[in-house]
């Protein structure tokens, strides 16, 4: 438990809260106690204390908990007050029109990318909500795009949490991923060569504020086979164009 933790007790719950995530959606008492290492009662009191509040709910078929409603409502209270994401969404939409793909926003946070949002060419069907899901930002194209422009700190603090291998195509190497973000940032986008999922390729770009520094990022991403080279870089010039609208209006 980090040093700085005032109240171990409030930390420890919120520790069960980060429990849950897209593949692991509903647990059990022990899974968490065994995952954290914890007593099973301490994990069953703290966890009867988030269903009473709202943000844990139990499964009536499996008696698994999983995430409340509360939990939405505080998201929603969160992307209310992003204020960029209002001006960015329908440059968004935009560019998923012209390119016929899905466009992804999302932010940094510590060593991963949050999205925000996604918008789907019209006339086909909406990809899932992307609202809170979170993604490793050495190996994702909106993640790398972002990590080129942040603070060498921060790929230093990526590195040192380890560089997991998802593909074939992963970064697992300190000095391949310097190398990566030092091509990022001479051509001033990145490429997400399955890295992260296989069968997929993304094109992102960062958006900068007024003074320089990283508050987001964009992808374009689809399937691998409509990725080509001369693809990307068509995908490129056309975020290039989309990311200097949106800046021009933060």
């Amino acid at each position: 438990m980090p040093e700085e933790i005032k109240v171990k007790s409030l930390y420890k719950a919120l520790r069960i809260l980060d429990c849950f995530k897209p593949d692991t959606p509903e647990l059990g008492i022990t899974e968490i106690s065994e995952q954290l290492g914890l007593y099973k009662s301490n994990v069953h009191n703290i966890v009867d204390t988030f269903v009473k509040a709202g943000y844990l709910e139990q499964n009536p078929e499996n008696g698994k908990y999983r995430l409340g409603l509360k939990i939405l409502e505080l998201g929603n209270v969160i992307s209310s007050n992003i204020n960029f994401r209002k001006i960015i969404v329908p440059y968004m939409q935009q560019l998923a029109d012209e390119t016929k793909e899905t466009v992804y926003l999302g932010i940094p946070s510590e060593t991963e990318v949050i999205y925000l949002d996604s918008a789907s060419p019209k006339n086909q069907l909406s990809t899932r909500s992307m609202l809170g899901v979170k993604a490793p930002l050495y190996c994702t194209g909106i993640g790398k795009a972002m990590l080129a422009f942040m603070p060498e700190e921060t790929a230093d603090a990526v590195s040192a949490k380890g560089l997991k291998k998802y593909t074939d195509q992963t970064i697992t190497d300190r000095q391949a991923l310097l190398d990566e973000l030092a091509l990022i940032r001479s051509r001033g986008y990145s490429t997400d060569n399955m890295e992260h999922e296989f069968g997929i390729k993304c094109v992102g770009m960062p958006v900068r504020g007024r003074k320089g520094q990283v508050i987001a990022g964009i992808s374009i991403s689809g399937p691998s086979l409509r990725f080509g080279d001369e693809q990307i870089v068509f995908y490129a010039a056309k975020l290039k164009g989309i990311v200097a609208s949106i800046e021009d209006k933060l």
